[in-house]
């Protein structure tokens, strides 16, 4: 199995991140699913490889208030580097904090919308910026996909906690969300890049997780529950 693959499918969510920061060559990673009730997240959730001083200072100083990059991502869904955020002063204090701890400012953040309404940022960051816009390019369309598997992985854990369900992989999740559009194995197997074999066995995985006796129950569970 592939290592960004591995990554994503066995290990939880702050695993994943903490593996995809030494894989994509970045210094830190953070991945935060946005407070939003409406959605059914009470909760911000947040995965990140910055060290704990920070997020406690961050935390004791309500920081996420002023930080900029939550603010962007409120107002917008396109990707952004961080350099071309506008600050407020609050927010520019955030940022002279941020170097105080030696993170590094040089950044770059996805958003990510599923159908509930739920929405994440994803962000990667270096201490310096030489190649920077290039070292992003190469792994944009990576990111994308790196930034829904998370995202998945992240919604199953937090309805896991809430439900009392058990956890799907990513993968799972979306055979199963290409299931309930009506799509067969081979065509499942054509937009995954899987092979049938593989594309059945996530299914049946699903399927035994949800404790279901059939794949069209195992859909509707996953339905009904918004993992899907």
């Amino acid at each position: 199995m592939p290592p960004l693959t591995t990554a994503l499918e066995e290990n939880s969510t702050a695993d994943a991140v903490l593996n995809l920061q030494g894989l994509l060559k970045v210094d830190h990673l953070t991945f935060h699913i946005l407070n939003n009730p409406s959605a059914g997240i009470d909760n911000p959730f947040v995965r990140t490889t910055y060290p704990e001083a920070w997020v406690s200072h961050y935390l004791l100083n309500s920081y996420s208030a002023v930080d900029p990059v939550l603010q962007r991502a409120h107002s917008s869904d396109e990707p952004f580097f961080w350099s071309d955020l506008t600050l407020t002063p609050e927010a520019e204090q955030l940022m002279e904090q941020f170097g105080t701890f030696d993170l590094g400012k040089t950044g770059y953040s996805l958003i990510h919308t599923d159908a509930h309404g739920r929405k994440s940022v994803l962000s990667i960051s270096r201490r310096d910026d030489a190649g920077w816009a290039g070292h992003v390019d190469a792994l944009h369309d990576m990111l994308v996909q790196i930034h829904a598997d998370l995202h998945m992985k992240a919604v199953s854990e937090i309805i896991a906690d809430t439900r009392g369900l058990p956890q799907l992989a990513p993968r799972e999740c979306e055979c199963l969300r290409f299931t309930s559009q009506g799509k067969t194995y081979s065509e499942i197997a054509i937009i995954l890049d899987l092979s049938e074999h593989t594309v059945r066995s996530y299914l049946k995985l699903a399927r035994v997780k949800l404790n279901c006796v059939s794949l069209a129950q195992a859909v509707a569970k996953a339905v009904r529950y918004k993992i899907i």
